[in-house]
């Protein structure tokens, strides 16, 4: 696993390498050489103002023994000559100029970085040259695929210097992010050194006794940075790895119906760990546990899956618990930063008395190297204390460490733990405890990464030592603040931390009783949750009468209860009655306000009702209007994207329609974090209604990446929505791009093993059509394993939609899709036949033929195709891809023994295709029928 995510970001990494200018080259491989050496390198390769120097090589150490030369040219590895006698310019250069600048100075390595991939045949062009013969001992090449590989690795193990890439490679830095250095894993904490010896005690127990391991022990024993360890040592004999926490599973709950604490998308862990060699950690679970409680991982236990608890909780008569194997000696000096030969008395009797607790040591020594605060004293000062020597929980240890921290400091770190809640997110931290003191504690390792990018978390027992009260009242306050801040907008940072405090939030809510809507009410609507009708109920009927006693929290959590009361009214002319309503009322209520937020909040939801009942002029001036007012809004030119891709909207609504997706599309390519994630989803779902647009991304690789990764993104952090985005960007981009539908599926395997009932069943169909689409390109790159997960995923969805009474053609034709793609086409035509005649478009007669063909019933798939083509033929839509049915014909001919008719039709749709990878397929069938 950890090898295969190696593979991908470097192959992404050296695309950026080779956009690198001249200035950006120059930092990357100086700090390349620094890092590779140990040691810092004098860049003067640039001037003060960041321009390139002249007389002088660009980079070289202290004593001039390593020197670096940077560039950017083309043609870096293209000789002048003969192919016998070969000249490289550039190197040539570099090379003599390093050896000229080093005089009398001893030079023993050149470091030539280029952006540029070196060839197969260049180095036995260049080591013919007199050049090598004189100096390749001294010469080391870093291409482009070298440095991604150096950068990568040097990135891992050390995300100080990951931080320092990644503000020149985004997409490095996005990769990153997304697999947390070695996957979906908690970072390791700085200073932490691995024991081997513990991991091997694990992996004997898990081969030799039991395949279910819970690692028991006290808190800050290390418990988690060892299963961290375990998954890095043993990695390359699994196929996957899932890591979740504890209060992911709930008592009395199957596996499968796991939650991602932080709000996000379900995790099938029954189906990941029962498909795949699989390595299940549980991170803190604080109950105990028997083995009949995994028995759903039967099949996964069969192929060699394994899980991993860690728990302070141990039951000592149990096969399947482990207490945490005390570290060594060895180890334990290490982690304090001391040396045993020359340790002192105090330090040994330290060592001795903290030994079971990594974290203790971790600290003392963090804090004697970023406080300057003697470790003679830290050790004398602990065993001095009867009371402290005498805790074995180590808690009165380190409240007494903690007590030398810097009052400003030790008083956000209590402010923190005196929530309740010892993770949060990084932008609300800022805010939380300010950035100075969010600096400091990060310094300290007191506040480290989770396996979430941008959250943070103290440590259970750090939190536990300085503790004065739980303060719920006071963290639901600065949660309402930092929404407030953002004016209720569901940015990333917000909508995470009201998911990592929605009980407190949901606590506090109870304690303030019946009142009028505010922040708090605005930020827990924003959570899907059991009580989420509870919330809703009622508020829908909150006047909206004046604006004069009204604040922003109050409109919005009415509008949003309204917007949810409307999909309770399922007879369409009773919804297009209330939207009217709607939009009556908002509009009364612009005409009453000069309030710049309270006019943007009415106006986009003016619009949005406008849409919803069919009045798309009028909604489009309540765009206009808000786009006027807050120019900057990407929700505007999201909605006026929607109101373009209505049927009956006017050319000009579909041309400022076209505008609007093209700006947000730009703006996402260009900075996918600038625009909100559920903005960028609802964009790629509307791009099946805007060709040109499409086709503009479809033409550049970079651009479908980008997209990709944002689609990614939103499994990641759990949005339902993924499925419309995932369905359209197949749709749009799965025939030129197979493999890029298959990177998501492959980033975020959770996806497909997530059962109907997980997601919201409006995205069932949105579901069963992208798991098709990408099983049918699976089929294209022969990644016949993962056809198989993923028709296995479309046909789940598939099956629950079939037992809806009633089903749309649209919902018909997706389900069987399903069907014929996974080999089961008499359950397609079974689905398809429960359409009236009369409803049956050519969409739906297009998959009703291809079913038939996959049936052998080979007469009536051509039946269906003729009436299927003549449908096709009076459709604008049906026309632009005409190819398609012309290729169908042919194929049900040649079936039913007319290989001149199957030889004509294939040659009209080869004629009219205008897709060159599909007029590739075509011309080779087309030769194949020839032949015949």
């Amino acid at each position: 696993m950890h090898e295969h995510i190696k593979k991908r970001i470097v192959k992404d990494l050296i695309e950026e390498i080779g956009n690198l200018d001249d200035r950006d080259i120059e930092l990357v491989g100086n700090n390349f050489i620094a890092v590779s050496e140990g040691q810092p390198m004098i860049h003067h390769g640039l001037n003060k103002d960041y321009k390139p120097a002249n007389y002088t090589v660009d980079s070289f150490s202290d004593d001039f023994t390593v020197v670096g030369e940077y560039s950017t040219d083309k043609n870096y590895f293209t000789h002048k000559g003969t192919a016998k006698s070969p000249t490289f310019e550039k190197i040539e250069n570099d090379v003599n100029h390093a050896v000229n600048h080093a005089a009398k100075c001893v030079l023993k390595k050149i470091y030539l970085i280029t952006n540029q991939e070196e060839p197969n045949s260049f180095r036995k062009k260049f080591n013919t040259t007199d050049l090598a013969k004189r100096h390749s001992h001294l010469i080391s090449f870093i291409d482009a695929r070298r440095l991604s590989i150096g950068i990568y690795e040097q990135s891992i193990s050390n995300p100080n210097i990951a931080d320092f890439y990644k503000q020149f490679f985004p997409l490095f830095s996005l990769n990153l992010d997304n697999y947390e250095y070695y996957g979906k894993l908690p970072h390791l904490c700085q200073g932490h050194i691995r024991d081997d010896a513990v991991l091997d005690k694990i992996i004997t127990h898990v081969t030799q006794k039991n395949p279910i391991c819970v690692l028991s022990g006290l808190s800050g024993t290390g418990k988690t940075q060892t299963a961290i360890d375990f998954v890095h040592k043993c990695t390359e004999d699994f196929q996957n790895y899932v890591w979740i926490i504890g209060d992911d599973w709930s008592e009395n709950k199957p596996l499968s119906s796991v939650q991602r604490s932080r709000g996000g998308a379900p995790v099938n862990i029954a189906g990941l760990f029962n498909s795949t060699k699989t390595i299940l950690i549980i991170d803190s679970l604080e109950r105990v546990i028997d083995e009949t409680a995994f028995n759903e991982l039967a099949e996964g236990f069969k192929k060699g899956s394994i899980v991993l608890i860690t728990s302070q909780l141990t039951q000592p008569l149990s096969d399947i618990y482990l207490p945490i194997p005390q570290f060594s000696l060895q180890v334990a000096y290490a982690i304090l930063g001391e040396s045993f030969p020359t340790s002192t008395s105090d330090c040994e009797k330290f060592v001795s008395k903290c030994r079971f607790s990594p974290l203790i040591l971790s600290m003392a020594r963090k804090l004697a190297e970023n406080e300057g605060i003697s470790k003679s004293d830290i050790y004398t000062e602990i065993l001095q204390d009867p009371e402290l020597i005498d805790d074995d929980s180590g808690k009165s240890i380190i409240k007494k460490i903690l007590s030398r921290l810097e009052p400003k400091t030790l008083k956000s770190l209590t402010k923190i733990s005196n929530s309740g809640q010892n993770t949060h997110e990084i932008q609300f931290l800022k805010n939380y405890i300010g950035f100075l003191n969010l600096n400091t504690l990060q310094k300290l390792s007191l506040l480290v990464p989770t396996k979430v990018p941008g959250v943070l978390k103290v440590h259970d027992l750090v939190a536990q030592s300085v503790i004065e009260s739980i303060d719920i009242s006071g963290i639901a306050k600065d949660v309402e603040d930092f929404v407030a801040k953002f004016k209720g907008d569901m940015t990333p940072s917000v909508i995470r931390q009201i998911h990592l405090c929605f009980k407190p939030l949901y606590q506090e809510h109870i304690k303030r009783g019946s009142r009028s809507p505010d922040w708090l009410h605005y930020s827990i609507l924003q959570c899907e949750s059991d009580r989420k009708t509870e919330l809703y109920d009622g508020l829908h009927q909150l006047p909206l009468t004046s604006l004069t006693r009204l604040d922003l929290p109050y409109l919005k959590c009415v509008i949003d209860a309204k917007e949810i009361h409307s999909y309770t009214i399922f007879d369409k002319a009773e919804r297009t009655s209330f939207y009217k309503t709607c939009a009556t009322s908002y509009a009364k209520l612009i005409e009453t306000t000069s309030d710049e937020d309270l006019r943007a909040e009415l106006l986009h939801h003016q619009g949005k009702a406008l849409r919803r009942c069919g009045e798309l002029d009028e909604a489009l001036a309540s765009f206009t209007k808000l786009l006027a007012l807050k120019p900057d809004w990407h929700a505007t030119h999201g909605q006026i994207a929607h109101l373009g891709s209505q049927r009956e909207a006017r050319p000009e609504i579909k041309r400022v329609g076209e505008e609007s997706m093209r700006i947000l599309i730009q703006e996402m390519l260009n900075d996918s974090a600038s625009v909100p994630l559920r903005v960028s989803l609802a964009t790629i779902a509307r791009l099946r209604s805007y060709l040109n647009v499409k086709n503009d991304v479809n033409s550049q690789k970079d651009s479908v990446r980008k997209l990709a990764n944002i689609i990614a993104l939103s499994a990641l952090e759990g949005l339902d929505q993924f499925y419309e985005g995932f369905v359209s960007f197949t749709s749009c981009f799965g025939y030129n791009h197979s493999e890029q539908s298959l990177y998501i599926a492959e980033l975020v395997p959770e996806i497909t093993v997530v059962s109907p009932v997980q997601i919201d069943e409006r995205q069932w169909l949105s579901a069963c059509e992208a798991f098709t689409n990408a099983a049918i390109e699976a089929d294209r790159e022969n990644k016949i394993s993962m056809q198989e997960t993923l028709n296995e995923a479309s046909l789940r969805f598939a099956d629950a939609l079939s037992n809806y009474p009633t089903l749309t053609s649209f919902t018909a034709r997706g389900i069987a899709k399903a069907y014929t793609s996974a080999n089961v086409p008499k359950k397609a035509i079974k689905t398809i036949n429960r359409i009236d005649e009369n409803e049956r478009n050519h969409w739906l007669l297009y998959e009703l033929a291809k079913a038939y063909l996959e049936d052998e019933q080979n007469e009536s798939a051509l039946r269906t195709a003729k009436e299927c083509f003549n449908q096709a033929s009076k459709d604008r839509n049906g026309i632009s891809r005409i190819s398609i049915y012309h290729e169908l014909l042919s194929k049900c001919y040649e079936q039913c023994g007319s290989p001149v008719k199957a030889w004509q039709h294939c040659k009209r749709a080869l004629k009219k295709c205008s897709n060159p990878k599909y007029r590739e397929a075509i011309d080779n069938r087309l030769k194949t029928l020839t032949t015949v």
